[in-house]
């Protein structure tokens, strides 16, 4: 895997893909259509999408209210910008082949396991829920909402990868995808508590309202 400060893309137009493959990180042909590059693109579709939940917080610092009359601190922006740098670590890592014997640092079950601990602190400060929820609200809930599928999308691909991948890889990003679930729901009742906004629940097999008014001519 390659470590950090050995990129160098100096040449962004090099014409190596014209014919539908790319390199991998141990200097070896694959298609483009792959199901490991389509990995790599929904990681990276991620990280992107990380960058517009640090546009849409700004400075924004998230204080929760936890039992026990514990509280915790967020930085909003640092915490995505973490998340970003591991995305790259995790494409570097899927863009890695494993090999028998290799002594590669690979990305960290550690990471896997601290994620997990992060939503087991978090999510107390939530009420149970008893149905699924809309995903709606202000725009940072709904950028923690379209992250969430992002990363699901992204563990799929990864899971799909015929060789053998780094399982705490699609680990992670399955914990991630929880984490944005707890962290958006977190968010929207912040909001809900300055507006007049009310959580929308899925009701199964009702009839809608389309919210359609006819007036008369």
């Amino acid at each position: 895997m390659a470590e950090r400060g050995t990129v160098h893309l100096n040449m962004i137009v090099t014409k190596t893909g014209d014919e539908g493959q790319t390199y991998l990180n141990d200097g070896s042909r694959i298609a483009k259509a792959s199901t490991r590059i389509k990995a790599l693109a929904s990681v990276e579709q991620v990280a992107v999408k990380l960058g517009y939940f640090i546009h849409a917080c700004e400075d924004q610092i998230l204080q929760v209210k936890l039992p026990e009359e514990t509280s915790c601190q967020i930085n909003l922006g640092q915490l995505a910008t973490s998340f970003q740098q591991e995305m790259y670590d995790l494409g570097s890592d899927i863009s890695t082949p494993i090999t028998d014997g290799e002594d590669r640092v690979r990305f960290p079950q550690e990471s896997v396991e601290e994620l997990t601990e992060l939503i087991a602190s978090l999510t107390p400060a939530l009420e149970p829920l008893d149905s699924f929820i809309l995903p709606q609200g202000s725009l940072r809930v709904l950028i923690s909402h379209d992250i969430r599928t992002l990363v699901r999308q992204a563990e799929i691909h990864v899971w799909e990868i015929e060789e053998a991948v780094n399982p705490a890889v699609p680990q992670f990003l399955n914990r991630l995808s929880d984490f944005w679930f707890v962290l958006g729901r977190i968010l929207f009742a912040e909001d809900c508590q300055t507006g007049s906004t009310e959580i929308q629940k899925w009701e199964p097999r009702q009839k809608q309202d389309r919210g359609f008014q006819i007036n008369p001519a």
